[in-house]
This record gives C-alpha cells, structure tokens and sequence, in this order.
C-alpha cells in the first residue's frame, strides 16, 4: 500500500518513519525539499520524494497531512481537487508559537482541529484525525511495544476512513482505538484528556467509556 506523507518536519518524518518499518511505501512531499530528500534517503528504498503536493497524491490510498495547524488551509485548498475520493489523515494541534517560544491555541477553547478541518475539506474526502496524539519523540518510542502494543487513539465519521486509518496506525506499530467522531478530536489534542498517553487497550477503552 501506499500512502501520501506531505510535511517531513519532526513529526511527519516520524510517523514517515515507523511507517517504512512497518512495510508501507511513502511518497514525500515538503517546502522543504531537502529535509524531504534526506528522510527519503534515511528511510528507503520505502519512499520517494515527489515533484509536489499534488504529485505526492499520485497512486496514494490516504495522505497524512503532517504541517502546522496554521498553514494547513491553505495547502487543502491548493490540492483540493486531488483530495476528493482519499482517506486524509490530520494529526496537526491547533497550536502556534511566537518568536519568544511561547505556544497558544489558535482555536477558542472547545471547538476541535477536527471539526474546523472537516469544513475545509472537499466534498468526498474522508478525514480522520490520527498521530497527533502523542509527541514525536513518545510516538516512536512507544511503538511496537511488547508484549502488548500502546495505543493510538483516533476520530472519524467515516468507515472507510476508519478502516484505511486503523491499518496505518498497525503498520507504524500501535493498536487502534476509535475514540468516536470528529466532534470528539479534541480529546486526542495538546492540553486533551487523551494526548500523550502511553496505554494498552484496557485501559484505552477505560478512558473512553468513562468519559
């Protein structure tokens, strides 16, 4: 299978990277060409670095839009023909950082990334928000954790969403768990009850049902 990563910044390069070692073929896209040429080179013969946004999306089952919450308008709305008909995976925070380091939401305190992001979407995409749930360095270290693997939370409305989703969040070596839909994104986000969590699926069905 193959799956679009666009954004190779530290957590696009690690969800590229536990996703090579699980066996899945990338295709890379970034406005950093060279941090996109030297993941590709870290992580192949698994990717390869495509001409642009759109040509990443070439023979792609699902992208993983992996770029800052307050770029991510506009690159959806130059792609936006490319993305009806794709499972889009959406793991950016609502989150920015001024000049000094200091990091603000950029979204009023209970509307989610999720339910902004689905209106910026073209009719026919399929969203689900995944692999933000956890910073990039605890992402990679959680993962294939034995004997029983961590989980990765995610948030869809969509079935095949879900589906194309799930086998992502195996291949980069995580059980996945539905947290609900879209409007409940927000507890997989920076500052929500869910993010940054490192739990077996117990426990991860716990939290859920006792929300």
């Amino acid at each position: 299978m193959t799956t679009a990563i666009i954004g190779t910044g530290v957590l696009g390069s690690a969800i590229a990277r536990q996703l090579a070692s699980g066996g899945e073929t990338l295709r890379l896209s970034s406005a950093d060409s060279k941090s996109a040429q030297m993941l590709a080179a870290q992580i192949a013969p698994a990717a390869v670095v495509a001409d642009d946004d759109r040509d990443a999306l070439r023979g792609a089952d699902a992208v993983v839009l992996a770029l800052r919450f307050t770029v991510l308008k506009g690159v959806i709305d130059q792609i936006a023909e490319s993305l009806a008909g794709k499972v889009v995976v959406v793991p950016s925070n609502p989150l920015t950082t001024d000049a000094r380091g200091n990091v603000s939401r950029v979204l009023p305190e209970g509307q989610s990334s999720g339910e902004v992001v689905a209106g910026w979407l073209p009719a026919g995409a399929r969203l689900a928000m995944a692999f933000g749930t956890m910073s990039a360095d605890l992402f990679e270290s959680a993962s294939n954790r034995s004997p029983e693997r961590a989980v990765l939370f995610y948030a869809t409305d969509n079935d095949r969403a879900r589906e194309e989703v799930e086998r992502l969040i195996r291949t980069a070596g995580f059980e996945p768990v539905k947290v609900g839909g879209i409007e409940q994104s927000g507890r997989l986000e920076a500052g929500g009850d869910l993010h940054d969590l490192v739990v077996g699926p117990a426990e991860a069905r716990s939290l859920i049902g006792g929300a």
